[in-house]
């Protein structure tokens, strides 16, 4: 059994059916995550009027913007490092992963990261029980 030719499936060669676009969302969503999945890098604490409320949540997708343009996007990413670690090390990871994934999982081209550090966080020491 053979494929049918491109020109005689319903609605024309792919080419000529149409075409998909990808939300600003979708990438903001898919780069998010992949913050989480880089060793170092944590979801900023929540800000109002320029000061941290709350603590930097590791476990939870960083605040991310996106703007897409055709098959070009380009990311804003504010996040937390987990101190002692370089934060260029782990910006320079979050970039790379960013990328990566978006291409992967949209195939849409990341052109620029802008990722913003604005906390290092520390593991908290576990609390001292009086005996």
């Amino acid at each position: 059994m053979t494929a049918p030719a491109a020109d005689a499936l319903p609605g024309g060669p792919p080419e000529e059916r149409g075409s998909l676009t990808v939300a600003d969302r979708v990438v903001e969503r898919v780069a998010g995550y992949a913050a989480t999945q880089v060793d170092g890098a944590a979801a900023a604490p929540r800000r109002v009027l320029g000061i941290s409320v709350g603590e930097s949540r590791p476990d939870a997708e960083a605040a991310v913007r996106a703007t897409v343009d055709g098959s070009v996007a380009t990311v804003e990413a504010t996040i937390a490092v987990a101190w002692p670690q370089s934060a260029r090390r782990v910006t320079d990871a979050l970039r790379a992963r960013i990328r990566e994934d978006v291409r992967r999982i949209t195939d849409v081209e990341v052109a620029h990261v802008d990722v913003d550090v604005v906390d290092f966080v520390t593991t908290a020491a576990p609390a001292r029980r009086v005996q």
